[in-house]
């Protein structure tokens, strides 16, 4: 979308987020995301990583990261994490999305600024 969506509704059905672009991640090979909302600070997304790939290790220094693995493996905090299985990562705490093992994996992502449940209410 790659616009701010902050005040407006956001519906997407399958078709439509299949349809949003598919971007690198950077200079990161192997990564390719699709931006769902934001509204200029905290993001919603889907990400690919590719089999043989990774994000790197790395923190954030404001935000939170919710994850929902859709399909594939990744290793993620020391876990081998499928489909189905969900991950918060608080800021600060160092993280990897690692492909590299797998036949790669594709996730549901909430990229969050706050300190915790609640923050900003």
């Amino acid at each position: 979308m790659g616009t701010e969506t902050r005040d407006l509704p956001v519906v997407l059905d399958a078709a439509a987020l299949e349809d949003l672009p598919e971007e690198p991640l950077g200079q990161l090979p192997g990564v390719r995301h699709r931006s769902v909302w934001t509204d200029g600070v905290s993001k919603a997304g889907v990400m690919r990583i590719e089999a043989g790939h990774h994000l790197g290790a790395h923190s954030h220094r404001r935000h939170h990261h919710q994850v929902w693995v859709l399909e594939g493996v990744a290793r993620i905090l020391g876990h081998d994490l499928g489909a189905g299985s969900y991950v918060h990562i608080p800021k600060g705490v160092e993280h990897d999305f690692d492909a590299r093992d797998s036949d790669g994996c594709r996730f549901f992502y909430l990229y969050l600024e706050g300190s915790g449940p609640g923050a900003g209410e």
